[in-house]
C-alpha cells in the first residue's frame, strides 16, 4: 500500500510505503505515543486557591478545573457549611481538601476520578447511632457511582463512590433511604436496623422527551422536548447495529421519510427526504459534518467516528441553512471525549459477500440462439456484413456459429464437422464462464482504534482506521486509511479552543475486468455460447470487433496481434484512482458573560483526486488502435506508426479547495422558573475552487518512465478497418474550472414559556457568486416559525394513561441551488478539431433575473409516550410547495439554445411543485423482564407533482418513455417528475401475433399513428419512486445476549421489464429469452405477451411492444433486509477479563423477498441486471 500526502504526481509529494505486515506495528506505535503524550494528572498534582470569604462549592469547582477529578456531594451537605478564606500556591491535592475541609463536618474519599464528600460520623442528641453501608448496583451488577443516598425526612445524605460503595451515619433502626440517581428510578428501602445492603437500582427507562436526548442542527444541539421543527434522530448504538464502510448506509430503514431509493428507481434519486422539491436542481440533501457543509466524498467518512446522525425533515429544523436546504439536512456529529480516564476503542469486522447470481438476467438460451442464427443465415441476413468485409468496410465480425455457416457453404469445411461444432455449442452458456472466471466472493476487512478521554482542562479523540475491500469482480481492490483527531481545550472558565484534524486516502484499483458488460464490439454484446476457457484449461480468444478472417490476414503480419483473449485482458490494463481528504478545523469559544457565548469557527478542507488508466501494449485497447492507424509503404513495405509503440496512458486530476468561516453568538438563559430564551445569531463565508483536467499520452514506456510526444493530431490517416473514413487521432484533454462564493446572514431563536409553551423563528440571507446583476436577486431571505404546545403540563391535564402528548408546528422556507443557470453567460472551451485553437460552447446565457429556488414546508407533529413507557411515537403531517423553480423557458430561435426536440429554450425560474405526506414512528416495549422485547415500526407516505412549466419537452406522448434502467426529466404538469408512461396495450393479434394498441377506442398496429399518440392517449401508469416506505424493526435481548431483524416495504410505484426486441436480437447476438416464450400459432395470445417474430424485424413494431404498458410492473415489494446478533461480556461478571467490556457480533444483510407485486416474478430492485449475493459481517468491538 502506498499512502501518498498530497504529491500531484511520482515524485513530487511525501510518499510512505507501507506494506499489509506494518499497519498494526504503525497503528501499534502511533498509538503508544500518543499514551505518552496524554495529560497526566495524579493526586500529587500541585494546586492553587486563592479564594476570599468564598463559598466551599466554589473551591471544589477550582480543584475540578485544575484536575481530572469530579466531586460528589449533595447540597444538603453544603447548607451549614462556612465561608472559606484560602491562599495556597502550588500545594499537593490532599493538603488543599484537608485545609478547605477543617471544621465544616465533613470529609473526603478518592475514589477512581471522583472525590466523595461525606457527613463526619458525630453524634448528636435528636440522630440515631446506626451506620449502615452497603453497595448499589444495576440490574447488571455492574457498580453505580454518584447516586445520592438520603435519609428520608431529613438532610443527612451522602454519594456511592466509584465501586458504588457508600457508608451513612446518624440513622434510627426504623430510618427510610432514598436513593436517586440521573439515569436510575427512585427507590426508597426501610432499614430495619440492617446495617448492610446490597441496592439494585433499576435503570430509568429514557422517555420521549427526555432532555439528555439533544439533536443537532449544525449550528447547535436542542434538547428534544423544546423541538418545535421535525427531526429524525439515530444515536450510535442504533447506527453500530449495521456494518458498512459507508456512513449513509447505516440509517437506511431507520428514520422514517428517509428513502434510500434501489434497482432503477436508484437512477433517479439515491437518497431523498420526503420526496422530491425540484425539476432540475440537486435532489441530494445537504451533508453537514461537524458544523459545517461537507464538500467531500461521503465514502471517505470513517462510520467508527461517528456518534450520532440528525435529519433535519422540515423549514424549521432545516432553514437554518438557507439556500441548501430545500432538500432535507443530514447532520454528521463525530465523536469527542467522554470519560475522565483514557479510553482506548477497538473494532474490526469481516463482511463476506457471495458473488452475484447472473442467471438472474433472463437472457436468450444457446441452442435458442443458435437456431436463430441459422434462420437468419438462410435468410441472407448475414449477406452485407459479407460484403463490407470484402471491400474493407468495417470488416463486422461473425460469431463462431455464423463463421461456421459461412465456411460450410463455401466448401471451406467439411458439412458434418461444421454441424457437429455447432451442436457442441448448444451446450455452453457464457454466465456460467464468467461466474467462474470474472467474479468471486467479495471481502471487505475493516479495522478502527481510537483513544479518547475528558479531563478538566483537555477533551480528546483520536482515531486510526484502515478498511480493505476485495469487490466480487476479480483484480478489483480498495483500501482506505483514516485519521482523525478532535480536541477541545480548556483554557478558563471563559475560554475554549477547538482543535481538528481528518485525513483520508484512499486507493482503488479497478483494472479491466467488465463482469456482464464483457461485449464483443461494434454494438454488439456477448453471444450466449461464448466460452472463456478452452477445454484444456488455458484462456481463449473471442470475437471482438472484426471478422475471424480480417484479423488472420490484415498487414500480412506486420500488424500487432489483433486477437482478444478477455481473461488475459484483465492483467494488461491497471486502472487506479487515489484520493487525499485533508480537513482542518479550529474554534474558539468565548463566555463573554454567563448567557451570551461567542464561537468563531474556521474550516479548511483540501481533497485531490487522481484517476490513472494505463492500458499496456498487450491489452486490447492499445493494439486495435495501434493497429488501425499503423501505415505500410505500399511499395518498400516499411512500416511506420502514427500511435507510436508502447502503452497508453490516461490521467484526470481533480483537487477541490474549501474554506469557510463563521462567527455566532449563542445566548442561553432562564427566569422566574417561566421564562427560558435560547438564541443564535450569526455571520458566514465560504469559497469553493473546484479544478480538473485530464489527458493522454501515446507511447508510454513505464519501466523507463520515457514519454513520445511527435503525435500528429491535426492529420486525417487512412485506418485500416475501414479505409473510406480517414481518422483524426484522438486527443482526450479538458481543464476545468468552478469557483462558488457563499455569504450568509441567520439568526434562530426559541423562547419557551411555563416549561409548555414554545414558540421558535429563523431567518438567514444567503448570497452567492451565482447571481449579482440585480441587487435584490443576490440574495433570498429563508425563514421559519414553529411553536409547540406541552399538553401534559397543563393544569387540567389528567389523562394518567398518556402521560407525555405534545403539539408542535412549523412552517417556512429553505432553498435549492441549481447551476444549469447564471446571472452571467457560461461556457465551456474545447480544443477545435481541425486548426490549433480553441473554442467556446454557451452553455447558458446571461439571466439578471435569476434566483433561488425556494421550498416551503408546513409541518404539524404529534408526540405521545404511554403509561409505563409501554408505547411511544410521533406522527407528522407535511405539505410542500417548491417556488421559483429552475425549468425550460422559452428562447429566441437565433440564440442557438435547443434541446434534444429542437425547441429553443433557456434555464430560468419558471416553474412549480408540490407534495405532502405523513411520517409515522412508533416505539413499544411489548415485554421488559429478564426477556426483553423491543418494537419500532416507521411509515412514511410522500406524494408531489408538478404545478407550472412553460416548455413541454413534446406534443408526442413517445418522448415522455423511459427505457429500463434509465430515466429522463420531461415534467408533465400534473404529474411526478419522474413518471412512468407507456403505450395502451391491446393484445396480441389472434391471427399474426402482432402487437397491438388503441387509439380512439380501437385495436391496432399502426405502429407509426401510435408513436404518434398524445400524451393524454398514454397509459400514465404512475411513479417511478416510491410514494409508500415502511420499515418493522423486533428487537430482542435476554442478559447479554441481543437480536433483532429489519423488515422493509416499499409501495406505490412501477417499474419496466425487458422483453424481446427482435431487431436488436439480430443485431446485438443478445436478447430476452422470453424468445422461447413468443406467439406461433393462433391461440397463443391467450398464453403469452410475447409477439410473434418477422423477418424482416420491424424496429416501429419492436418500439412499441417495449414501451406497451404489458411490460410495466408495480414494484412493490416487502424484504427481510436484516439480522443483528451480539453477545457481550462485562468486566464487573468476568474479573479475569483483561478489558472492560466485549461484544461479539454478526450482521447479515440484502437477505430475502418475502414478496413482491410483479406478476412476472421480477425483483424491482434487480430489474435485468445480476443479484447481489447474500452479505455476512462478524466483528468484534473491545473497550479497554
Amino acid at each position: 500500500m502506498l499512502l501518498t500526502l498530497f504529491g500531484k504526481k511520482p515524485g513530487s509529494g511525501l510518499l510512505i510505503s507501507i506494506n499489509t505486515g506494518q499497519k498494526m506495528r504503525l497503528l501499534n506505535t502511533l498509538l503508544l505515543g500518543l499514551c505518552l503524550l496524554l495529560p497526566e494528572r495524579n493526586f500529587s498534582q500541585a494546586i492553587t486557591i486563592s479564594i476570599q470569604n468564598g463559598s466551599l462549592e466554589s473551591v471544589f469547582k477550582q480543584i475540578q478545573d485544575q484536575t481530572y477529578y469530579k466531586f460528589v456531594y449533595t447540597t444538603e451537605q453544603l447548607k451549614k457549611t462556612q465561608k472559606i478564606t484560602l491562599d495556597l500556591k502550588n500545594q499537593p491535592l490532599d493538603f488543599v481538601l484537608r485545609e478547605c475541609l477543617k471544621n465544616q463536618h465533613l470529609e473526603y474519599k478518592i475514589e477512581d476520578q471522583f472525590i466523595i464528600i461525606r457527613s463526619t460520623k458525630t453524634k448528636t442528641a435528636s440522630s440515631g447511632s446506626l451506620e449502615v453501608s452497603g453497595k448499589i448496583v444495576n440490574e447488571k451488577n455492574e457498580p453505580l457511582p454518584g447516586i445520592t443516598v438520603r435519609v428520608k425526612g431529613s438532610s443527612n445524605a451522602t454519594a456511592s463512590d466509584a465501586d458504588g460503595q457508600f457508608i451513612i451515619s446518624n440513622l434510627d433502626s426504623n430510618a427510610v433511604l432514598v436513593f436517586t440517581g440521573v439515569n436510575t428510578e427512585i427507590q426508597e428501602i426501610h432499614i430495619h436496623g440492617r446495617t448492610n445492603l446490597l441496592i439494585v437500582l433499576k435503570a430509568r427507562v429514557v422517555s420521549l422527551t427526555d432532555v439528555s436526548v439533544t439533536v443537532s442542527s449544525g449550528y447547535q444541539e436542542i434538547p428534544k422536548e423544546r423541538v418545535t421543527g421535525s427531526f429524525g434522530y439515530v444515536d450510535n448504538k442504533l447506527l453500530n447495529r449495521s456494518v458498512s464502510t459507508n456512513v449513509l448506509d447505516r440509517i437506511e430503514n431507520l428514520v422514517p421519510g428517509v428513502v434510500f431509493n434501489k434497482g432503477d428507481a436508484a437512477n433517479t434519486d439515491p437518497i431523498l427526504i420526503r420526496g422530491r422539491s425540484t425539476i432540475y436542481a440537486d435532489a441530494a440533501p445537504l451533508i453537514v459534518l461537524d458544523n459545517f457543509p461537507y464538500d467531500g466524498n461521503i465514502n471517505n467518512l470513517n462510520p467508527n467516528d461517528i456518534e450520532s446522525i440528525t435529519i433535519l425533515k422540515d423549514a424549521a429544523a432545516a432553514s437554518i441553512w438557507g439556500a441548501r436546504a430545500g432538500n432535507g439536512v443530514i447532520v454528521i456529529t463525530t465523536k469527542k471525549g467522554k470519560s475522565s480516564k483514557p479510553q482506548v476503542q477497538f473494532n474490526t469486522n469481516f463482511t463476506f459477500q457471495n458473488a452475484p447470481d447472473l442467471f438472474n438476467i433472463k437472457t436468450i438460451t444457446s441452442p435458442d440462439y443458435i437456431e436463430l442464427e441459422k434462420y437468419l443465415f438462410d435468410q441472407g441476413y448475414y449477406f452485407v456484413d459479407e460484403l463490407y468485409n470484402q471491400i474493407n468496410f468495417g470488416h463486422p465480425p461473425f460469431t463462431p456459429v455464423v463463421d461456421l455457416l459461412i465456411k460450410k457453404r463455401d466448401g471451406l469445411i467439411p458439412a458434418s464437422e461444421a454441424d457437429a461444432r455447432i451442436e457442441s455449442f448448444k451446450k455452453f452458456d457464457t454466465r456460467n464462464d464468467i461466474e467462474k472466471n470474472l467474479y468471486r466472493n467479495s471481502l471487505n476487512q475493516q479495522y478502527a482504534i481510537n483513544v479518547s478521554g475528558n479531563t478538566a482542562g483537555l477533551n480528546y479523540y483520536l482515531s486510526i482506521g484502515w478498511d480493505r475491500n476485495l469487490p466480487v469482480l476479480t483484480g478489483t481492490q480498495t483500501d482506505r486509511v483514516t485519521m482523525r483527531s478532535r480536541d477541545i481545550f480548556k483554557i478558563s472558565d471563559k475560554v475554549s479552543i477547538e482543535a481538528g484534524l481528518t485525513y483520508v486516502q484512499t486507493l482503488a484499483k479497478t483494472g479491466n475486468n467488465p463482469g456482464y458488460s464483457l461485449n464483443s464490439g461494434a454494438s454488439k454484446g456477448i453471444y450466449p455460447y461464448a466460452q472463456l476457457k478452452n477445454p484444456d484449461g488455458g484462456t481463449s480468444t473471442l470475437v471482438k470487433n472484426y471478422s475471424n478472417t480480417f484479423i488472420d490476414t490484415a498487414g500480412g503480419g506486420k500488424y500487432l496481434d489483433w486477437t482478444y483473449n478477455p481473461i488475459d485482458d484483465i492483467g494488461y490494463e491497471t486502472n487506479s484512482s487515489r484520493s487525499g481528504d485533508l480537513m482542518l478545523n479550529t474554534a474558539l469559544n468565548y463566555q463573554v458573560f454567563k448567557p451570551l457565548l461567542l464561537e468563531i469557527r474556521y474550516q479548511f478542507e483540501n481533497q485531490k483526486g487522481s484517476n490513472t488508466v494505463l492500458h499496456g501494449q498487450e491489452s486490447f485497447f492499445t493494439r486495435d488502435l495501434i493497429n488501425k492507424f499503423t501505415q505500410i509503404d505500399p511499395v518498400s513495405g516499411n512500416v511506420s506508426y502514427p500511435i507510436p509503440l508502447g502503452d497508453i496512458l490516461d490521467n484526470s486530476n481533480s483537487e477541490i479547495i474549501s474554506n469557510r468561516g463563521r462567527a455566532q453568538l449563542n445566548f442561553n438563559k432562564s427566569w422566574n422558573d417561566k421564562h427560558q430564551i435560547s438564541a443564535i445569531a450569526g455571520w458566514e463565508i465560504s469559497s469553493v475552487i473546484s479544478n480538473g483536467n485530464l489527458h493522454r499520452t501515446y507511447g508510454y514506456q513505464s519501466e523507463i518512465n520515457v514519454i513520445n510526444s511527435q503525435i500528429d493530431y491535426l492529420n486525417f490517416y487512412p485506418v485500416n478497418d475501414n479505409i473510406y473514413f480517414p481518422q483524426q487521432i484522438s486527443n482526450p484533454q479538458n481543464i476545468t474550472k468552478k469557483t462558488d462564493h457563499f455569504i450568509s446572514y441567520y439568526t434562530n431563536a426559541a423562547y419557551t414559556f411555563l416549561n409548555r409553551y414554545i414558540f421558535s423563528a429563523s431567518a438567514r440571507q444567503d448570497e452567492a457568486n451565482l447571481f449579482g446583476v440585480k441587487a435584490n436577486q443576490k440574495g433570498t431571505p429563508l425563514w421559519s416559525f414553529g411553536a409547540a404546545w406541552q399538553i401534559n403540563r397543563e393544569p387540567f391535564y389528567n389523562l394518567n394513561w398518556l402521560p407525555i402528548l405534545k403539539l408542535r408546528t412549523t412552517y417556512g422556507y429553505s432553498g435549492n441551488i441549481s447551476r444549469l443557470a447564471s446571472a452571467y453567460t457560461t461556457a465551456t472551451y474545447l480544443p477545435a478539431l481541425t486548426i490549433p485553437a480553441t473554442e467556446a460552447l454557451i452553455l447558458s446565457p446571461p439571466n439578471e433575473n435569476l434566483r433561488w429556488e425556494r421550498v416551503g414546508i408546513f409541518n404539524i407533529g404529534l408526540d405521545f409516550e404511554l403509561n409505563n413507557h409501554v408505547v411511544s411515537g410521533t406522527i407528522e403531517y407535511y405539505k410542500k410547495q417548491g417556488k421559483d423553480l429552475i425549468g425550460q423557458a422559452p428562447a429566441d430561435p437565433t440564440l442557438g439554445l435547443s434541446n434534444s426536440s429542437g425547441q429553443s429554450f433557456y434555464y430560468a425560474n419558471v416553474a412549480s411543485m408540490n407534495g405532502g405526506g405523513f411520517d409515522l414512528e412508533i416505539r413499544s416495549r411489548n415485554l421488559n423482564g429478564n426477556f426483553k422485547w423491543f418494537t419500532n415500526f416507521l411509515l412514511a407516505t410522500t406524494q408531489s407533482k408538478v404545478t407550472k412549466y412553460l416548455l413541454p419537452a413534446s406534443s408526442f406522448g413517445s418522448t415522455y418513455l423511459t427505457p429500463t434502467g434509465s430515466y429522463y426529466i420531461n415534467p408533465v404538469v400534473g404529474r411526478p417528475v419522474y413518471s412512468m408512461y407507456s403505450y395502451p396495450w391491446a393484445g396480441l393479434n389472434p391471427t399474426t401475433g402482432d402487437p397491438q394498441g388503441f387509439i380512439d377506442g380501437k385495436a391496432t398496429n399502426d405502429y407509426v399513428a401510435l408513436a404518434k399518440l398524445p400524451l393524454d392517449s398514454m397509459t400514465y401508469n404512475g411513479p417511478e419512486q416510491p410514494q409508500i416506505t415502511a420499515a418493522l424493526r423486533n428487537s430482542f435481548q435476554w442478559n447479554s445476549f441481543s437480536l433483532s431483524f429489519n423488515i422493509s416495504y416499499k409501495g406505490g410505484y412501477y417499474f419496466r421489464t425487458v422483453s424481446v426486441n427482435y431487431d436488436n436480437l439480430f443485431s446485438s447476438w443478445t436478447g430476452s429469452a422470453d424468445f422461447a416464450k413468443r406467439w406461433k400459432n393462433p391461440g397463443d395470445e391467450l398464453i403469452t405477451h410475447v409477439p410473434s417474430m418477422v423477418y424482416p424485424s420491424a424496429p416501429d413494431r419492436d418500439a412499441f411492444y417495449q414501451y406497451a404498458s404489458v411490460l410495466v410492473q408495480k414494484a412493490d415489494n416487502i424484504r427481510l433486509e436484516d439480522i443483528a446478533i451480539s453477545y457481550e461480556w462485562d468486566k464487573s461478571k468476568w474479573k479475569s477479563m483483561p478489558f472492560q467490556h466485549l461484544r461479539l457480533y454478526c450482521y447479515a444483510s440484502n437477505l430475502a423477498v418475502l414478496w413482491k407485486a410483479s406478476k412476472y416474478d421480477v425483483d424491482p430492485y434487480f430489474n435485468n441486471i445480476p443479484k447481489e449475493g447474500k452479505r455476512i459481517s462478524i466483528g468484534m468491538d473491545i473497550n479497554f
